[in-house]
């Protein structure tokens, strides 16, 4: 039996990502406590084997959770943790997951650690005292854990304090395990998914050949929005979510995220929330999580450079950046055309004045009544100084400093560049056609400010072509697109 079967896998597990499979064929099975939360599943196809395939993947879940969970004293990950068992003596599916766990954490440069065990009942404890624990003191042993080599034979060494916490990972490949046995179980099958506590993995497809519908909640309303931010459709699949509203720590009257950051093991603020989707639900898992850990530029960099993965990343303050491969999965807009427009843009030769700062600058898309569309470019990685720019700030960054933050990249020396903008919104969402503004807005210290608003027209026939010019802070702007054919 589970000590705490509500708090099994709560680390990491991003409980505000609602999917609904849309009308199924059958009702689905659901079952209560699993994994500390709900199951719900649905076998399309074969409804001779349906109940068989419940079975299998419910076993097959039931088996991990007893290798797995760090709640269960008699779990082999405990065993392991109190340095009872040599890793030589580990399940084969216990040793996967902590492979896999500092695969991620190298891939993710660090930002996705299972070694947090210590820190996170550190946490526990601070909980149950009602008291914040030393900040100086997590920090350090964050460190020393992010350190450490892992053992290759033998037991954990306990005076070392690595203590291995899977949660973020865990029930991605649990999830993937059950629908693997589950398919053996209903060999007829035409499509199965196992939702359990809002991630999920789907295959093949429904009983009419269609994808599976998914709902995806606003993380900044996870029980009030029942229209969701995005709908998607996913064919042989795997989603999850983690974020940082729902759960955590309460202390005094402080709530602190349950995430913590690996660097120096205390609760991040002001994070974002991500959903991602992957070909299995372990990397939509652990890259979901390590989302909510890095900048929002670098976290939708590492979701374009893992094969098959697409994400959305919702900043503190409900503002959505998509990763390259978001559009195609949303609903009725897979196929949907979207001209390509290009933006050049010049930063002038600096005065002759000595002590040139390099400017700040921004660009962004807006309808023509000055509704934001899509956030561009951001130039100018220091907080105090984003607040230069008036007119973008009052667009993205006053009411999200540290999004603005987390896509803002290092100011740039004078020259020519360019930015490319795909016809959609931030939440990846392909914009009709209309009038529309591109802004360029610039500031520099001990220089000027400018702000320029280039109007043109979107058209999937007609490529537009329009250009401005600046007088001290920006040069040369031009927008040219490319039409589609008809």
């Amino acid at each position: 039996m589970r000590s705490h079967p509500s708090r099994v896998w709560a680390g990491g597990i991003g409980l505000w990502l609602a999917l609904q499979a849309g009308a199924w064929a059958a009702p689905p099975v659901q079952r209560e406590g699993v994994l500390g939360t709900s199951l719900q599943m649905q076998v399309e196809g074969d409804d001779r084997h349906a109940g068989r395939a419940v079975e299998a993947a419910l076993a097959e879940i039931a088996r991990l959770e007893a290798e797995l969970s760090t709640w269960r004293a008699d779990s082999a990950l405990s065993a392991y943790n109190d340095g009872r068992l040599d890793v030589q003596a580990l399940p084969a599916d216990t040793t996967a997951v902590l492979q896999a766990c500092e695969q991620w954490r190298e891939r993710s440069s660090g930002a996705f650690s299972c070694r947090l065990g210590g820190p996170i009942a550190r946490w526990r404890q601070a909980q149950a005292a009602q008291q914040l624990p030393d900040r100086g003191e997590l920090r350090r042993q964050a460190r020393a854990l992010a350190a450490l080599q892992p053992p290759p034979s033998g037991p954990l060494d306990t005076a070392s304090g690595l203590r291995y916490d899977v949660d973020g990972i865990a029930k991605g490949y649990i999830l993937d395990r059950a629908l693997d046995r589950a398919r053996k179980a209903a060999p007829a099958a035409r499509g199965i998914a196992i939702d359990i506590g809002g991630d999920a993995v789907y295959w093949g497809t429904r009983a009419d050949g269609s994808a599976w519908p998914v709902t995806i909640a606003d993380p900044q309303r996870p029980l009030d929005n029942t229209d969701g931010i995005a709908q998607v459709r996913l064919h042989s699949q795997a989603i999850a979510a983690s974020g940082h509203r729902s759960r955590g720590y309460d202390i005094g009257r402080r709530h602190l995220s349950h995430i913590l950051d690996p660097q120096d093991g205390w609760p991040l603020a002001f994070a974002p929330a991500a959903t991602v989707v992957a070909a299995d639900a372990a990397t939509a898992d652990a890259l979901a999580t390590a989302l909510t850990v890095l900048p929002i530029r670098d976290g939708i960099a590492l979701a374009d450079a893992t094969d098959g993965a697409a994400a959305l990343i919702v900043s503190d303050t409900g503002i959505a950046f998509a990763s390259a491969r978001w559009p195609a999965l949303l609903a009725g807009q897979a196929a949907q055309a979207t001209p390509q427009v290009l933006i050049d843009y010049e930063i002038p030769p600096p005065p002759a004045a000595a002590g040139y700062r390099q400017p700040y600058v921004a660009l962004w898309i807006e309808r023509e009544d000055g509704g934001a569309v899509r956030q561009l470019h951001v130039l100018g990685d220091r907080g105090r100084w984003l607040g230069e720019l008036p007119a973008w700030w009052r667009n993205y960054g006053r009411n999200d400093p540290a999004g603005a933050l987390g896509i803002a990249r290092p100011t740039r020396a004078p020259g020519r560049y360019t930015v490319a903008w795909d016809g959609r919104d931030d939440a990846g969402r392909a914009m009709p056609p209309g009038r529309y503004v591109l802004r360029v807005e610039a500031a520099r210290e001990h220089g000027g400010h400018e702000l320029l608003a280039l109007p043109f027209a979107l058209d999937a026939r007609h490529a537009p072509q329009v250009q401005g010019h600046g007088e001290s802070e920006v040069g040369l702007v031009s927008l040219h697109g490319r039409a589609e054919a008809p």
